[in-house]
């Protein structure tokens, strides 16, 4: 099922390639913490290219001698592409005595011991450096553009690793859902990664709609409201401080993740939502059907040491920006420059 959203500054007006090789796109995940030293817990920080998490989790399980279930990571990271990321392995009575083994698959660059496992969104930001190929030109609407995120923030758009290889994980979600037997059938994995389809397409439509409606930098009556930094959140009636809050990005309005639960928006954010609820009425009731609990989501996203480096001779483009968990370089990069992605390579995670 493809998208046609609406970014708040306009359409780009240049277009480029991604990922044209891995040393294009760089990611480095940062814990926002330091890990504490005790506990059974070995964290490694690990650089790795050409290896989707999942297959990263395996060697180590290898490599450690220790079951993939017993290993913890935050973030699923880009397979084409150089990330660094941490990951824990559990490793009982072996504080201290653990050999590190070298591999030529990936480098460890940093170790220590925790005494907590490491769950998924538990970093706190990603930096990025990617290098975009095949820009022409770099108009003063781009750098207009640019500014503008780098001032007012980027929607906060679900990028297209949510919806698969082929961009039909909500088609295929339906098929499956829409049969009984299938449904029986789904692993917990698969599952999960359906639903996750289901309400980050019913997101991105929603918040494409409250763009198009012009209710994107301001706050919107009835809103519910998310704390910066955290996935605390509250309602409270539109008033100045709550807007000087708002332009200070202190805080941002939500969208619902939508599912089963108290619905705390009100007054016009609802009504928004209930209209685009109603359009995709299949795949809400869906989600209603398989219990899936209602979470709230931000609209923007703050972006942090936000920099960018024209070459007209090389035509590329070399954009470093940090961006908190959970929210996409993708969805960032949207808003100024129209990417592709090499035929060979269409996996993002």
């Amino acid at each position: 099922m493809t998208e046609t959203l609406l970014y708040p500054y306009g359409d780009p007006a240049v277009t480029g390639t991604i990922k044209t090789q891995a040393t294009d796109f760089r990611v480095d995940e940062e814990l926002g913490f330091e890990p504490d030293g005790a506990g059974e817990h070995l964290f490694l920080q690990i650089e790795k290219t050409g290896l989707s998490t999942p297959e990263l989790i395996d060697r180590v399980a290898v490599d450690f001698k220790v079951k993939p279930r017993d290993i913890g990571y935050s973030g699923l990271k880009d397979k084409h592409a150089v990330t660094r990321q941490w990951l824990s392995l559990q490793l009982p009575g072996q504080v201290g005595r653990m050999s590190v083994p070298e591999t030529c698959e990936y480098e460890i660059l940093d170790q220590g011991w925790h005494h907590r496992k490491l769950r998924p969104g538990t970093h706190r930001r990603n930096r990025f450096d990617v290098t975009i190929r095949n820009v022409g030109a770099f108009p003063a609407r781009t750098q207009d553009q640019f500014d503008l995120v780098a001032v007012k923030g980027m929607a906060n758009y679900f990028g297209q690793q949510r919806f698969g290889r082929q961009q039909d994980n909500v088609r295929q979600a339906l098929r499956a859902f829409g049969n009984e037997r299938k449904a029986r059938k789904l692993g917990r994995s698969k599952k999960s990664l359906y639903l996750s389809a289901l309400r980050s397409h019913l997101f991105n439509q929603i918040l494409s709609r409250r763009i198009g409606s012009g209710f994107w930098n301001e706050p919107v009556d009835g809103d519910v409201f998310m704390l910066a930094g955290s996935q605390s959140i509250f309602y409270a009636p539109i008033s100045q401080d709550l807007i000087d809050r708002f332009e200070q990005h202190d805080i941002s309005s939500t969208i619902s993740l939508y599912g089963v639960g108290n619905q705390k928006l009100q007054g016009s954010a609802l009504s928004l939502e209930d209209r685009v609820l109603a359009e995709f009425g299949v795949i809400r009731d869906c989600l209603l059907q398989q219990k899936t609990r209602l979470a709230m989501r931000a609209t923007r996203v703050t972006v942090g040491n936000m920099n960018y480096d024209y070459s007209g001779a090389d035509r590329t483009l070399k954009i470093t920006a940090t961006l908190p968990r959970g929210s996409y370089f993708t969805t960032l990069l949207n808003h100024f420059v129209k990417t592709e992605i090499p035929r060979a390579d269409h996996s993002l995670r």
